[in-house]
């Protein structure tokens, strides 16, 4: 799912470059929602015709003349987005690859879709100002655009918005963006942005804690404590309190519940007022609330980067910043008190005869080599790295055992981040190789990089003080993974953005 800002939108060349990315991501599997801003346009469009452009705050002020306009800037966007995203292969190309005098007709390369697929309602009148035209998302159609997703078709969204009555109106895109990330639950939510973002100089990755406490910080002095409440519950990560004939069974204080009822009524809203007048980023503040609200990760992308998108979701640490929930949350070296949950993880797993048996002691032996993922003072997940030492073909090697997760707690992520969360701490101590030997669990490792190397007991790439220790009756098979070097910077394990 995909965001581009205001003035990138306005850049022709910096558009069709981003629609050439889209393409080559749509072509790669990757479902995209784009959603294209149009306050630049709006804005030189009234200049040129003789009338200012009206803000009060962070929102427009959609007079009938600015809402012509508004409309006109969407459809020249629209059409923009579907010319660059209609470009097919060269004949030439089909000529070479083809066979036969056949007849061919060439049809866009990809369809783009759009309608009226935005819920809106007025933003009214507001401490005596008539916003006019200016619309707030109330919800998108999500099941109608899931259905031009599966059919294979680019969604492009605006921002314009239509009531229920039929009035056309004018929204702000990041309220697009925002309720289209999170009414879909989007993996990934892309803000694309220029020099605003640019000159924050954020990390690669922020975690959403971080992020949280960051936007804390900026407006701690300068918003009243009501609306101080009101953010908070904006990014209430916790779900919905639970409610009886008595009333909300509550931890909250009575004016942190009302300003978190008044947001779950408002739904999804960034006040754009808030950031306006600190002159901070709304797209940041908008990544950290989709976080919130479900969205796994938010990326923000500078995108004059040529190939930026593809650098991102494709390469190790990305070139943008990555805000998510913290993938590391709840990983930690594992500590005397985890020795019963440890035990009582491994015991299914040991009379399956998927994990060796290993005595108390022995467990108690190996405690400071293992990770833990720990929630509510439960383990839920756990794995060894054991250093090995160096192989017979000079590589300093690791192995990586008891890999595994609550079967409640799979297909979460965890297992990955656990995973991630290893490799890391392998890299900072400067292990070269991790190894693995199991006899079931194969195919999950396959597809994170490890590759089949044959019998353990009589593989040449374990130390042979290893391979005496191994059982052969048991013909545990051998899987390796090659590491990179370590980055001269490589911090501590969870505080990287990880594969």
């Amino acid at each position: 799912m995909s965001d581009t800002s205001f003035a990138v939108s306005a850049n022709r060349s910096l558009l069709q470059s981003i629609m050439a990315d889209i393409a080559l991501l749509h072509g790669l599997g990757v479902q995209v929602i784009l959603v294209v801003g149009a306050q630049q346009q709006i804005d030189d469009m009234l200049t040129e015709r003789g009338s200012v452009p009206q803000y009060v705050g962070g929102y427009r002020i959609t007079s009938r003349e600015a809402m012509r306009i508004a409309i006109e800037a969407a459809g020249q966007i629209r059409t923009t987005c579907e010319q660059f995203l209609s470009k097919g292969p060269a004949i030439p190309m089909f000529r070479r690859h083809t066979k036969g005098d056949r007849e061919m007709h060439f049809e866009p390369a990809l369809r783009v879709i759009s309608g009226n697929y935005i819920t809106a309602k007025r933003r009214g009148v507001l401490d005596g100002v008539d916003f006019g035209l200016t619309g707030e998302v109330r919800f998108v159609l999500k099941d109608d655009i899931r259905r031009q997703l599966d059919s294979g078709n680019i969604v492009l969204l605006s921002n314009i918005g239509f009531t229920a009555a039929g009035e056309v109106l004018n929204c702000n895109t990041y309220d697009v963006g925002l309720h289209a990330a999170a009414e879909l639950g989007a993996d990934k939510l892309f803000f694309l942005h220029l020099d605003e973002v640019a000159a924050l100089n954020l990390p690669q990755w922020l975690p959403l804690s971080e992020a949280q406490n960051m936007l804390m910080e900026k407006l701690q002095n300068s918003i009243s404590a009501q609306q101080m409440d009101a953010l908070r519950a904006s990014m209430d990560t916790r779900p919905p309190e639970p409610v009886s004939a008595y009333g909300a069974a509550t931890s909250l204080s009575p004016t942190q519940l009302r300003a978190y009822q008044a947001m779950k009524r408002e739904e999804l809203v960034v006040d754009l007022d808030i950031w306006s007048a600190q002159g901070f980023p709304t797209a940041v503040s908008t990544c950290v609330v989709a976080c919130c609200k479900g969205v796994r990760r938010a990326h923000l992308l500078d995108a004059r980067i040529d190939g930026g998108l593809l650098l991102e979701l494709y390469s190790r640490d990305g070139v943008g910043t990555m805000i998510s929930a913290d993938f590391y949350e709840g990983i930690r070296r594992a500590q005397p008190a985890d020795l019963d949950g440890l035990a009582a993880l491994f015991e299914p797993l040991e009379k399956a005869g998927i994990l060796v048996k290993r005595s108390r002691d022995e467990l108690s032996d190996l405690l400071p080599s293992f990770t833990v993922i720990e929630r509510d003072n439960r383990i839920l997940g756990a794995a060894l790295l054991l250093d090995l030492g160096q192989t017979p073909d000079g590589i300093t090697c690791a192995e990586v055992g008891a890999f595994c997760v609550d079967p409640i707690y799979r297909g979460s992520g965890r297992g990955d981040s656990l995973l991630d969360y290893v490799e890391q701490e392998a890299r900072r101590r400067g292990i070269e190789r991790l190894v693995l030997l199991t006899t079931r669990t194969a195919d999950w490792f396959e597809q994170r990089d490890f590759r089949w190397q044959g019998a353990a007991y009589a593989s040449s790439l374990l130390p042979l003080s290893r391979r005496e220790r191994i059982n052969p009756a048991r013909n545990s098979q051998l899987y390796v993974k090659d590491l990179e070097a370590p980055d001269h910077d490589l911090q501590e394990p969870g505080k990287r953005i990880g594969f």
